[in-house]
């Protein structure tokens, strides 16, 4: 056996640690030059801001004492103590000068410091002693005055003092220095905290290249091996698609050479099944192949039986007008939209998309797809879905459509019929289709042609409304004959999920109820007068407008004695 992947994987990792080391190396490197910045600091900056504090503090505590001693009513061991801390802070303030210009002239000289430091020190130095004699001076006349006012010469002490006074402008000297001090110690950390910030951006730009070598250094290593990986993964995506690809070249002798080996045996053994495949490319969903296919020998099954289910057909209205404003670009696009959200809303609730027809989507739902007799409801559900995919279509015409001028209104109609249908499978040797037949398909899409009459949305038959009545809410519209049927069929509008009716609509609801009633027992002047108490309700209510235009044409030609209350759609 060749080399294994193990080994092959570790010699790209052991590249890539190698170059990360390279990389940290280097950052340390920069990480240690800071570091002696920040000593620097330490040792020049911010002893030298500390000294020019310190300077201010003590000259100010001599001047305080010069005019305690002057101008106070001490005693005689008082005055003796301020004039010993008098001599003192004479001591500590030329110490510190001497400190200060000593520091400044190391640190102009110390390489460790940036070239703006070591040029702001050696400035500092010339500003120190300029203050220094200065401040020689006040100190001088400030210990003259504390000794002439130990020894009572008052009025000498207080010339001495007047003179002391007169050196106010070494406080705008100390304050210069001060700020000299300070925006150099300022600096100094800017610069090294630039320094920092340019370290973490060349670490992260080393650590990059590091591992943009380390990738390329690994590639060259396992090149083959991800060109094994490629093709064994292509393979296995068509294969999963249902294309079977010819066998694969064995190219190692590693792990990757007996995984391609045991593909090429796989798909040997699933072209020996071609059937199989060739059966699901007869069904659109995957639900259907699931129920008709044989598991165990990939042959279709038969299948056909009556059984209750929930057809539902949709289409657009007006669609030929619309059609006859748009490209046949934009068309598509409108269609393609339309279809997708249908499509959308009828797998969620477990249905099969039967056949789009022109415009026009047929779905249905059955067990095995809607558990027991769930398929009602499910279908109800979609289309309150749809309802509001619809809308948003509406909302969205003139972008799906490119118009901007004349923009049609888009509409769709729906109906749901629930009944005894046969399901199965039926065609020809070559072609086959799960789908349903029966009386049941034609109400349901008669009933959808319907909506045309009464100005409604989504119309259902009494089958289907009574299996869903506990999840939705509908009302009664009236009972009607459809094209090709004698048996009367009694329809509802589906409004809302149960308990998602608003106020006006349950009242609309309530007063159509008794207006419908009036109608069938033929008090015509009563039913006007509710049917538009609808209107007053829901002004554009189809229904009610359907049964005003009736009954002025009953109050005109009243019906046959034996009318009960059916009509007949046909002719509409």
């Amino acid at each position: 056996m060749g080399t294994s992947l193990r080994v092959k994987i570790m010699s790209g990792v052991v590249a890539l640690l190698i170059l990360f080391a390279v990389a940290l190396a280097f950052t340390l490197i920069l990480i240690e030059d800071s570091s002696l910045h920040l000593q620097a600091i330490e040792e020049y900056h911010l002893p030298l801001n500390k000294k020019t504090n310190l300077l201010d503090i003590y000259t100010f505590e001599l001047e305080i004492i010069a005019h305690r001693v002057v101008n106070g009513n001490q005693t005689k061991e008082k005055i003796t103590l301020d004039q010993q801390r008098a001599r003192e802070l004479k001591e500590v303030v030329s110490s510190i000068f001497k400190d200060s210009v000593e520091l400044a002239e190391r640190g102009s000289n110390d390489e460790r410091n940036e070239l703006e430091d070591r040029l702001g020190m050696a400035r500092l130095i010339g500003a120190v002693r300029t203050l220094e004699l200065g401040t020689s001076a006040f100190m001088q006349a400030a210990l003259q005055a504390v000794d002439l006012g130990a020894e009572g010469k008052i009025a000498e002490a207080k010339k001495a003092l007047e003179e002391m006074n007169s050196y106010e402008d070494l406080n705008s000297i100390f304050e210069r220095i001060r700020t000299q001090t300070s925006e150099l110690t300022a600096h100094s950390l800017r610069e090294t905290n630039q320094n920092i910030q340019h370290i973490i951006r060349a670490n992260l730009v080393l650590f990059a290249v590091a591992g943009i070598l380390g990738v390329l250094v690994f590639l060259i290593i396992t090149g083959r091996l991800q060109a094994a990986f490629r093709r064994l993964t292509a393979a296995f995506r068509k294969t999963a698609d249902g294309e079977l690809s010819d066998p694969l070249p064995v190219t190692s002798k590693d792990e990757i050479g007996d995984l391609t080996t045991s593909f090429n045996q796989m798909v040997e053994q699933l072209k020996s099944k071609e059937k199989l495949r060739e059966a699901f490319g007869q069904f659109l969903d995957p639900r259907i192949v699931a129920n008709v296919v044989d598991a165990t020998t990939g042959q279709l099954k038969e299948v056909a039986e009556r059984r209750q289910v929930t057809i539902f057909f949709s289409d657009i209205s007006n669609f030929s007008g619309i059609g006859e404003q748009l490209t046949a670009a934009n068309l598509v696009r409108l269609l393609n939209r339309y279809f997708t959200a249908s499509t959308e809303a009828i797998r969620t609730h477990h249905g099969i998309v039967d056949k789009f027809i022109g415009d026009a989507v047929m779905a249905f739902w059955a067990s095995p797809f809607s558990v027991g007799e769930t398929h009602a409801r499910d279908g109800c559900l979609a289309c309150l879905d749809l309802l509001r995919s619809f809308e948003r279509i509406s909302r969205e015409i003139s972008e799906i459509t490119g118009l901007r001028r004349n923009v049609p209104r888009f509409h769709a109609r729906m109906a749901l019929a629930t009944g005894d249908t046969v399901i199965g499978t039926v065609g020809s040797e070559t072609t086959k289709s799960f789908t349903v037949i029966g009386d049941t398909v034609n109400i349901a899409s008669r009933l959808e042609g319907v909506n045309k009459v009464y100005g409604t949305s989504v119309l259902l038959n009494e089958g289907c409304y009574q299996l869903a009545e506990a999840e939705v809410e509908a009302r009664e519209i009236d009972l009607i004959t459809v094209f090709g049927k004698v048996e009367p069929v009694r329809i509802f509008e589906l409004q809302s999920r149960r308990g998602g009716l608003d106020p006006t609509t349950a009242k609309l609801n309530n007063v159509y109820a008794e207006a419908l009633q009036l109608y069938r027992v033929q008090q015509w002047q009563k039913a006007e007068t509710t049917f538009r108490e609808c209107l007053k309700i829901k002004q554009d209510d189809g229904p009610s407008l359907e049964f005003l235009t009736r009954i002025a044409n009953f109050s005109r030609t009243p019906p046959p004695k034996d009318w009960n209350g059916v009509w007949n759609t046909a002719s509409k």
